[in-house]
């Protein structure tokens, strides 16, 4: 369990003995985390420690509250969305706790750490079962992903196949050659339908593997990050999204240049049939 603790500088020896019994409460089973140095960076470095930080806990002092520093860390901790305590001072005073009334304050470090142990536990399981929910959401995505795959595919296949039964059958008629530029172009169409929808799917799972990766981070584990190093480092993975959408460029290719033939020979056609004197035409006529 790691604790950042927000405490002024005017304060420091007060805080310093709260936070050596806050130490012997726990056992030194705990971490302390701090940041009483200013500089140019130094709500970088505040923020950066209270991501990796369980609980944000305020020594409340007479004036604590009155420093614009320990302003900011308490509006920054809120943005965060992280569990806040106090812990009060001997100097803490009516006027200084209630500024404290958005959250928890103990009187001491050891009434503090058992509400804190009892409240880690429970927001530890909690983020366990989130993030076997989130685990299981990302493989019913990438299982919806390939059905969409066979759909789309199965959807091209049909309208090619189709296009080519009515040449066959209709033996190359103009108006069978219309046809089938006609259903080349919806299956062209559909190609783009399906690498918006293989996009789409590739930004979801990208939005869920951030999520699982901030929950490891807060479980203290790292196993998808090791993974995907390991993936991209050592074995050059290329990502399902990249290579769908290769495979369905090279699709769109093999339509548009069947596209490309089947108007080159109706204008052909056409040229034979009204004299319209294009000069590729005739050359092809003479082979």
């Amino acid at each position: 369990m790691k604790l950042f603790i927000c405490c002024r500088n005017i304060e420091k020896e007060l805080g310093n003995q709260v936070v050596e019994n806050l130490l012997n409460a726990s056992k030194n089973s705990i971490a302390i985390l701090q940041q009483f140095e200013h500089n140019d960076n130094w709500k970088n470095l505040v923020e950066s420690k209270f991501k990796e930080s369980d609980f944000i806990v305020f020594l409340v002092g007479a004036e604590t509250f009155k420093s614009e520093q320990i302003l900011w860390e308490y509006a920054k901790a809120k943005d965060l969305n992280k569990q806040i305590v106090g812990i009060k001072l001997s100097s803490a005073t009516d006027e200084s706790i209630v500024f404290c009334q958005g959250f928890q304050v103990f009187n001491d470090a050891e009434e503090s750490f058992d509400f804190l142990k009892e409240v880690h536990k429970s927001d530890r399981a909690l983020k366990i079962e989130q993030y076997k929910i989130m685990v299981s959401s990302t493989e019913k995505v990438t299982d919806s992903r390939s059905k969409v795959n066979s759909l789309f595919f199965t959807i091209t296949s049909t309208i090619l196949s189709i296009s080519f039964l009515v040449i066959k059958n209709y033996e190359f008629k103009i108006v069978s050659v219309g046809a089938t530029i006609i259903l080349a172009l919806l299956a062209l169409t559909t190609t783009f339908f399906w690498e918006k929808l293989i996009a789409s799917y590739g930004k979801l799972n990208t939005g869920k593997f951030k999520l699982v990766d901030r929950l490891e981070k807060e479980l203290r584990t790292n196993m998808f990050e090791e993974e995907w190093k390991i993936l991209t480092n050592d074995i050059k993975y290329q990502s399902n999204t990249k290579t769908e959408t290769e495979v369905i460029k090279a699709f769109r290719i093999f339509i548009i240049v069947l596209l490309a033939v089947e108007i080159l020979y109706l204008l052909y056609k056409l040229n034979l049939i009204y004299h319209w004197n294009i000069c590729i035409f005739d050359k092809i006529s003479n082979i």
